[in-house]
């Protein structure tokens, strides 16, 4: 049985104990650099944008666009945000850029009734598993299970924050959805539901129940903490206390599933260093999201701070990410140095981005303290944050379009 109330209550101790006095960043940069860094981006900006241009499109019939995206991609990591070669080298690798695409030609496949947004939405979590792939030593490929775990998040998400549909029919759904997870049987009433049990179907492809129960169980433990969010939405009834144990279990056990559906098996410490990981990308995520949380009035761990608390949290955040991360390092065969730096560097640096576009929430003092790690002017990121989501969008469509495209020439 999988100690998911256990490990909970660990990172909920290492929570505790996090300081939250400002945390040291290794790199400072002064506003020259910027400006510099800047320049590059703007400049590698409109090459993103000429080749988006359906006249300059056509003339990649005979070439891969994979070919003139990437190496502008690795500049702009490089020389933008500060990345380092070895770190480079994993991000850009061929198996990573390969997942990539086979999952979108599948998604596409599978459901071509979803937007690219929502693929998007499922490709975060395939680089999630991707990431544990590598460090257990497995192939980083596609397998029936990332891609179904991975499309049942924008499934998922679409029913579950879908206005029209009430309250007592999401839970008679959730009950259904959790009868198909036991393997038992399930009538879908909805297409929804269909896909949904479908993408069940394919985890029973590659793990038997009886010889993988755990991967099971813990598909089980984020299904029962995903019901439990349910309360954070429109309520305040809750404590903090009660809050942060519902988020944290919701964050964690996320990834331990994907840890399960990659791997078949994991030790105990294995299980715990996953519950981990998935908390610091549901801080994460909270601390990126907490002025539209509390708009929409649903309660996470720090939708309702101001002020100091607010800053308080996102320096606790970052010491508990470290010290979580730390579990990480004995998790598969691999020496996994490199891969964990890249992870707490990305993490760190979406941190510091999300203080400077949330800047109403936190002090000046603050703010100009966070900002002189960051590799842009703060006035520039919010400049840039309201094109790049459909920019980025938009790019990841077209690479993968003409890919397809150029794939299909060969076969005439």
């Amino acid at each position: 049985m999988i100690e998911v109330q256990n490990y909970t209550g660990h990172f909920i101790s290492m929570w505790k104990n996090s300081s939250e006095s400002i945390p040291f960043f290794p790199k400072q940069y002064d506003s020259g650099e910027k400006k510099e860094r800047e320049t590059r981006f703007e400049l590698i900006q409109q090459q993103m944008q000429a080749f988006q241009k359906q006249a300059n499109v056509r003339k990649l019939k005979q070439t891969k666009p994979e070919s003139i995206f990437f190496p502008m991609f690795r500049t702009f990591l490089q020389d933008v945000f500060d990345f380092e070669p070895d770190q480079l080298s994993i991000i850009l690798s061929d198996q990573f850029k390969h997942v990539s695409r086979d999952f979108f030609y599948a998604a596409r496949k599978f459901g071509p009734e979803l937007t690219p947004e929502n693929i998007y939405q499922g490709l975060r979590n395939v680089w999630i598993m991707n990431g544990l792939q590598l460090m257990l030593d497995k192939p980083v490929e596609i397998t029936p299970s990332v891609f179904a775990y991975s499309m049942i998040y924008p499934y998922s998400d679409n029913l579950l924050d879908d206005p029209s549909i009430s309250p007592e029919e999401k839970k008679e759904f959730s009950l259904r959805f959790y009868d198909r997870l036991r393997g038992e049987k399930a009538e879908a009433t909805t297409f929804t539901e269909s896909q949904l049990f479908k993408l069940v179907g394919m985890f029973e492809t590659q793990f038997d129940r009886n010889r993988y129960p755990e991967v099971y169980e813990s598909l089980l433990a984020i299904h029962k903490a995903q019901t439990e969010s349910l309360k954070l939405v429109n309520t305040g009834l809750l404590n903090q206390s009660e809050i942060l144990r519902i988020c944290f279990e919701k964050g964690g056990t996320s990834v331990l599933a994907d840890g399960y559906l990659v791997a078949g098996k994991l030790t105990q410490q294995q299980e715990r260093a996953l519950m981990g990981y998935g908390i610091y990308l549901q801080l994460l995520d909270d601390i990126q999201d907490a002025k539209e949380d509390a708009a929409a009035q649903t309660t996470t761990a720090c939708s309702k701070l101001t002020g100091g608390s607010m800053e308080r949290f996102v320096n606790r955040t970052v010491f508990f990410g470290r010290t979580a991360l730390e579990e990480m390092k004995n998790f598969g065969t691999n020496d996994n140095n490199v891969f964990l730096n890249l992870m707490n560097k990305s993490i760190e640096t979406m941190i510091i981005e999300s203080v400077g576009l949330n800047y109403a929430g936190y002090s000046r003092e603050y703010l100009s303290l966070m900002e002189k790690h960051s590799p842009l002017h703060f006035d520039f990121v919010r400049q840039k944050r309201s094109q790049s989501k459909s920019h980025r969008l938009a790019m990841f469509r077209k690479i993968f379009e003409q890919s397809a495209q150029y794939e299909s020439s060969l076969a005439f």
